[in-house]
């Protein structure tokens, strides 16, 4: 059975294509989610913050009485609320984007795998080719030598 070999480098060359256009969607599917991930980090230092100002607001503002100490407490009692949501919203953000940077290794893995595959098709369709040459080079030089073994018996007897 004789090997296609031009059609095998077609496909060969369509999956790699194919590989790489993956892999750039996963590389900016993974960009997305650093990004992602960064904004919910910074949404969560931003409520950190907010809370540490508020108990900085209340010691800057000396003598606290207590209905002033106790919106100070109800309101970080909210601030830790959304702390942990924050917490737990970043969290999930830098789990998606793990999940995002493994998909990516493997879009890269399969990427070698198909630029290797490719090349190993051109080698062999190269290495065909070279065998087709000798092949017809042999054939010429049986061609040839059948050739002047009859001129040489046609010369003989004559």
């Amino acid at each position: 059975m004789e090997i296609d070999w031009k059609l095998l480098g077609a496909v060969r060359e369509r999956q790699k294509t194919a590989a790489q256009e993956r892999a750039a969607r996963d590389r900016e599917a993974a960009e997305r989610s650093r990004r992602e991930a960064d904004e919910a980090a910074a949404a969560w230092q931003a409520q950190l913050a907010a809370k540490q100002c508020l108990w900085q607001q209340a010691r800057d503002a000396g003598r606290l009485d207590v209905t002033a100490l106790r919106q100070a407490q109800a309101w970080s009692r909210a601030l830790d609320g959304r702390i942990a949501d924050a917490a737990r919203a970043a969290q999930e953000a830098w789990g998606r984007h793990e999940a995002h940077l493994a998909t990516l290794d493997e879009s890269r893995r399969r990427l070698r795998a198909a630029a290797a595959e490719l090349e190993k098709a051109r080698q062999m369709q190269q290495r065909s080719r070279a065998q087709r040459l000798r092949r017809a080079e042999l054939r010429q030089d049986e061609v040839a030598e059948e050739s002047s073994a009859q001129r040489w018996l046609l010369q003989r007897r004559a």
